[in-house]
């Protein structure tokens, strides 16, 4: 079955719904692990990374997957377990087994995305964007529930947070199972594999990606906070403006790819994406407006970044397997960013804190454009018939 309208907003639900688990967690850290088994912030932090070790430690396993299941009993399955490991998570069990858990809950959630963003590569693929659009906004809507679900629920409860995601699992595991001729009977196999596509470029576009977005969520947060003294009721609402614009334009920007190509779309999002976080660097000296405009520059061009990066991956035609990639990538890239930043942190003591975050600021943006650049080169020399819109070009 081709990707129709019915069906990418059927499976652009279930993404979202394969988000929100995921989402609950950074948010309720200190009470969900730091309170709960009486760890440091620092090693809380270790217990969302292990999330991002397990999507990559499971990725080998996307390609027997695809070959032998049907698409929405992996889904199912991997939801099941999913909700199983959270419910253990929930259970008086000491630390290290709670890590070992996690590392489970992370494989799951690459996988069970990984599927369901990998059906969407069927269908026109001049009409590619309208699929990853929607998808695209799922995750950061997803995303954006979970953040705020967590922070409500993480006031009343620790350990009953992971019961929560478990709900969610099982509601993803049911719908998946029960999608009929949607999704639960269909092969991940795509007909047509396209041979001699360039997919590492789109690996380092996710890697790069997530690598920045790991210091705005968390450095950028703490250097608006602390060093800047902007008051955390305008901060958290910024930070949630960027998500949101992020979200709502990402539909748009996969029509706009539809019609002028995803390269170009990425081209200009990565140039404008990286100029808003540059732009935070001189904070000391502007106004607060100032502030929220470059953090509003981020969002508007950071929604061309995903679903164009999509796209570009999915020309491989080889379903999960591309989506799986993208994610593995995305969540190294999101480990190396947080450990980036805190070691250049960690390394500045003879310096100001905020020009230590500065020079933090300077040297990811800079890293963000040496990372993409090769690879927007080499997508760019890649000499493959790709429709777009009437015509193809490469």
């Amino acid at each position: 079955m081709k990707a129709s309208g019915l069906r990418t907003v059927a499976i652009s639900l279930l993404v979202g719904l394969a988000t929100l688990p995921d989402g609950m967690v950074p948010i309720a850290l200190n009470a969900a692990v730091v309170e709960r088994w009486g760890v440091s912030l620092q090693t809380a932090h270790w217990f969302t990374a292990a999330a991002l070790l397990g999507a990559v430690a499971l990725f080998p396993l996307l390609g027997p997957i695809q070959r032998r299941w049907k698409a929405g009993a992996s889904i199912a399955w991997a939801s099941l377990i999913n909700a199983i490991l959270l419910i253990l998570l929930a259970c008086p069990i000491p630390f290290w087994l709670a890590m070992i858990l996690r590392i489970g809950t992370g494989g799951m959630d690459m996988v069970t995305l990984a599927i369901l963003l990998g059906l969407l590569e069927g269908g026109d693929r001049t009409r590619s964007g309208r699929r990853y659009g929607p998808a695209t906004l799922a995750i950061m809507l997803g995303l954006a529930m979970g953040f705020t679900a967590g922070g409500i629920l993480s006031q009343f409860m620790q350990a009953g947070i992971f019961l929560v995601g478990a709900s969610f699992s099982i509601l993803l595991a049911v719908a998946a199972g029960c999608s009929g001729g949607l999704i639960r009977d269909e092969a991940m196999e795509l007909d047509s594999p396209t041979g001699g596509v360039r997919y590492w470029p789109t690996l380092l576009f996710s890697f790069s990606d997530r690598a920045l977005s790991a210091v705005v969520t968390v450095s950028v947060t703490l250097y608006l906070v602390k060093e800047i003294a902007v008051k955390e009721t305008l901060v958290g609402p910024s930070m949630s403006m960027i998500l949101l614009i992020i979200a709502l334009g990402a539909w748009p920007a996969g029509i706009l790819a539809d019609r002028i190509g995803p390269l170009p779309v990425r081209i200009v999002a990565v140039i404008g994406y990286s100029a808003g976080f540059a732009m935070l660097a001189a904070a000391p000296w502007v106004p607060i407006w100032v502030i929220v405009l470059s953090l509003g520059i981020m969002g508007i061009f950071g929604s061309g970044l995903a679903p164009s990066m999509y796209i570009l991956a999915s020309s491989r035609g080889r379903g999960a397997i591309d989506m799986g990639g993208i994610h593995a990538a995305g969540n190294a890239g999101y480990l190396s960013g947080l450990l980036g930043a805190g070691g250049l942190l960690a390394i500045s003591d003879g310096m100001s804190t905020i020009s230590a975050y500065q020079i933090i600021f300077l040297i990811f943006t800079t890293m963000y454009l040496l990372l993409n650049l090769p690879a927007i080169a080499a997508m760019a020399g890649w000499r493959v018939h790709r429709p777009v819109s009437d015509t193809r070009s490469t």
